[in-house]
């Protein structure tokens, strides 16, 4: 965030100068083609435009990752069909619809400023390194919001120079077409790109050329994939994934949640997140006037509180749950004797929050408290959490989290996924890309943590209400922490985990078990309870997987690990089955108890076949009289 992607080039725009001479037939008083885009400065500027335009609501705002992704099998809407910004369903899917006009919309913007850039890149004098790097960031942009296009509406115009005004009418392109210059433009970008890294620079909110690497790879698995189904194209997906992993630039954060945590607090992760859409951030002590909705619709519920200073409290509508689907699917500890098994993989609770945030005076004082969600279909979506974003931007209201756009976790389970399905399988790479990703799930990178706590004496006379203070001490480790479950009668039933260890290159990591000291009650007898640590080999999978077992865990770690990223709705299209995994879907949803939220069944009872893509916005079919409706619209 700290590399802010200005609105400049649309500012220039607007200014305005006083005319030179008396008829000059060239125009100053404003910018256009002619009179523009004439020095580096102005080219960068035009860049940056670009660059806005990729946080904005139209696209990873908002759209991108919440409205057409809210009911999947991993997170289901809990809104009614009424209104546009609600989480949609498939009912109210529509060429008419406000949300889909903008999923259209948002992209062509961007290609549309990528094009002007792209036409007048070659109009100043300046450095040749240096306009080909503008260049090969601006075939990059163009390519990545073609994706976006082809992906949820298929068949697209596809532009490549600004139309003139009397161009109205465009055919769609193939999407084999779409595809090729989509390959073209990305190639290209890797030669002029080649030397740029997120090292180098020091921040990851620009393309560098792991980024372009990372990008061809996901075009590949998406070709190779529904519809085209071109497998030839996932020996290219592997070809190109090991482009980043070879380059070295790249590993996993040994902390899954400190990924999401660093989105919100201006710190950039540029060995993880290989690229993120940049917002406008904000610097200590700022009332930062401009935000997204990152955390917002898909987040843990929680309002401001305004009645003393600091405040803990921030904004979250929570207008989608995560699915029990996704909460089952993380692998439990079996011998827990909490009522919801604990489970050793870190993404589970981080992702499946079971609260809510409540705000009270106490004495005086603003104290913040859970209240818990018993229901397994109504968790929070818990990874983006804007309570960690800087205080100045909580009170504002405004958060300027940077989106994720392409994850190493990601470039890891897309060359698994090649690896499965080439011509000839490498499963042990495949296997071992999966358990790369699992061991950080784990937290079991660099050393070891505390494995499980089991109550060996529940004593007498506790308070449920407020649950004697646990310390876990040597073993030479540090930072698990822990709080223990009182039942009505006073005894300690369980202990839960609220950290399992310092999660750090370094540590330090547990070598031996810690000491578990569960304070005394006032009066009765003191529980007792002792620790385990992991043996580091938990996150291993089981050896000698088919080639289809394999494929089904990589199916299930991409939902484990990449949940409410925008990819999920695509990642079910692209595998072939969408209409009948979500038929699937609702059938265990409805026997596993989701009728509380009649919204999402509502959802899930809507879903057909046509819903592989979206439909056409109406606006755009009246006006380019050559663009055909998608089948079922």
């Amino acid at each position: 965030m700290k590399y802010i992607y200005s609105f400049m080039l649309i500012v220039l725009l607007s200014i305005t100068t006083s005319c030179k001479k008396y008829l000059d037939t060239t125009p100053n008083d404003f910018y256009s083609t002619v009179n523009y885009y004439d020095t580096q400065v102005q080219l960068q500027a035009a860049l940056n435009a670009v660059y806005s335009t990729m946080s904005s609501g139209k696209m990873f705002g908002l759209i991108q990752h919440f409205n057409f992704n809210s009911t999947t099998d991993e997170m289901l809407t809990n809104r009614s069909l009424a209104g546009d910004n609600r989480g949609l369903n498939y009912a109210n899917w529509n060429a008419g619809h406000t949300r889909v006009a903008d999923m259209w919309q948002g992209p062509y913007i961007a290609i549309n400023l990528a094009n002007n850039l792209i036409d007048n890149i070659n109009k100043p004098t300046m450095d040749e390194a240096q306009r080909g790097y503008i260049k090969g960031q601006a075939l990059f942009l163009r390519a990545y919001n073609y994706f976006l296009l082809t992906i949820n509406f298929g068949e697209v115009p596809l532009i490549l120079h600004s139309p003139g005004i009397e161009e109205v009418n465009i055919a769609s392109a193939s999407q084999l077409t779409i595809y090729q210059q989509i390959e073209a433009d990305l190639k290209e970008a890797e030669t002029l790109l080649a030397g740029r890294t997120s090292a180098s620079l020091g921040y990851n909110d620009v393309v560098t050329i792991t980024a372009v690497q990372t990008m061809l790879a996901k075009v590949y698995l998406y070709w190779a994939g529904y519809p085209i189904k071109d497998t030839s194209k996932y020996e290219d997906v592997v070809t190109y994934a090991n482009k980043v992993v070879n380059s070295g630039l790249h590993q996993l954060n040994p902390d899954y949640k400190q990924v999401f945590i660093n989105l919100f607090q201006d710190k950039y992760d540029i060995k993880e997140d290989i690229l993120e859409w940049g917002s406008f951030g904000g610097a200590a002590g700022a009332n930062i006037k401009t935000g997204n909705d990152i955390g917002n619709f898909v987040g843990i519920t929680s309002a401001i509180s305004t009645n003393v200073t600091p405040l803990y409290s921030y904004s979250s509508a929570a207008w989608v749950w995560a699915s029990r689907k996704l909460f089952d699917s993380y692998e439990a500890i079996p011998t827990s004797t909490l009522q919801l098994k604990a489970s050793l993989d870190t993404r589970r609770d981080w992702n499946c929050a079971d609260f809510t945030y409540t705000y009270s005076i106490v004495n005086g004082a603003e104290a913040r408290s859970t209240a818990a969600i018993i229901n397994l279909w109504q968790l929070r979506c818990g990874k983006f959490r804007r309570e960690y974003a800087p205080f100045e931007q909580r009170n504002s209201g405004f958060y300027g989290a940077n989106w994720p756009a392409l994850r190493y976790a990601d470039l890891l389970l897309m060359r698994a996924e090649a690896n499965i399905l080439k011509a000839t399988p490498d499963l042990a790479t495949a296997k071992a890309d999966i358990e790369t990703v699992r061991r950080r799930a784990y937290g079991t990178m660099y050393g070891n943590i505390v494995k499980d706590i089991t109550v060996t004496r529940g004593g007498t006379g506790y308070s449920a209400t407020t649950p004697p203070i646990v310390t876990i001490s040597g073993g030479g480790g540090s930072g698990a922490t822990a709080t223990a479950v009182v039942s009505t009668a006073g005894v300690v039933t369980g202990i839960r985990l609220s950290s399992r260890g310092t999660l750090t290159t370094s540590g330090p990591y547990y070598t031996s078990a810690p000491t578990v000291t569960i304070a005394a009650p006032t009066t009765g007898t003191a529980a007792l309870a002792t620790a385990t640590i992991t043996n580091g080999t938990e996150y291993q999978l089981a050896s000698g997987l088919s080639q289809a077992a394999l494929l089904d865990m990589m199916k299930l770690e991409r939902m484990r690990e990449l949940c409410y990223e925008g990819l999920r709705r695509n990642d079910l299209v692209r595998w072939g089955n969408f209409y009948n995994d979500m038929v699937d879907f609702r059938v265990y949803a409805t026997a596993n108890g989701i009728g509380g939220n009649s919204n999402a069944i509502s959802a899930l009872a809507a879903v057909e076949q046509k819903h592989v893509l979206l439909p056409k916005p109406t606006y755009e079919m009246n006006l380019n009289k050559l663009l055909k409706q998608n089948p079922g619209y």
